[in-house]
């Protein structure tokens, strides 16, 4: 993040930036546990690198990982799946 962050100062004329990371240190699980205590609607969203009309591929990293951290978090995942793989 810093290495990015030098990178903008230099390649803009700008400057100024600033990279906010606020999520960086947590594990799938706990970022879907704060989540649900803010509100988030996750049936809205997706992580999906590959989506499949309007689907989540359910086959691609992304989809694993965020199928993992609802697990681990013990909440049901409401996203729409193309297809289901097995969770890692």
């Amino acid at each position: 993040m810093q290495a990015f962050e030098a990178l903008a100062q230099l390649a803009t004329r700008a400057g100024g930036f600033h990279v906010h990371a606020p999520l960086i240190d947590l594990t799938k699980s706990e970022i879907i546990q704060l989540g649900m205590r803010l509100g988030v609607d996750y049936a809205i969203t997706h992580s999906c690198y590959d989506p499949v009309g309007g689907a989540a591929c359910g086959r691609c990293d992304a989809c694993a990982l965020r199928r993992k951290g609802f697990a681990d978090a013990g909440v049901p995942d409401p996203t729409r799946y193309a297809m289901l793989a097995s969770v890692p």
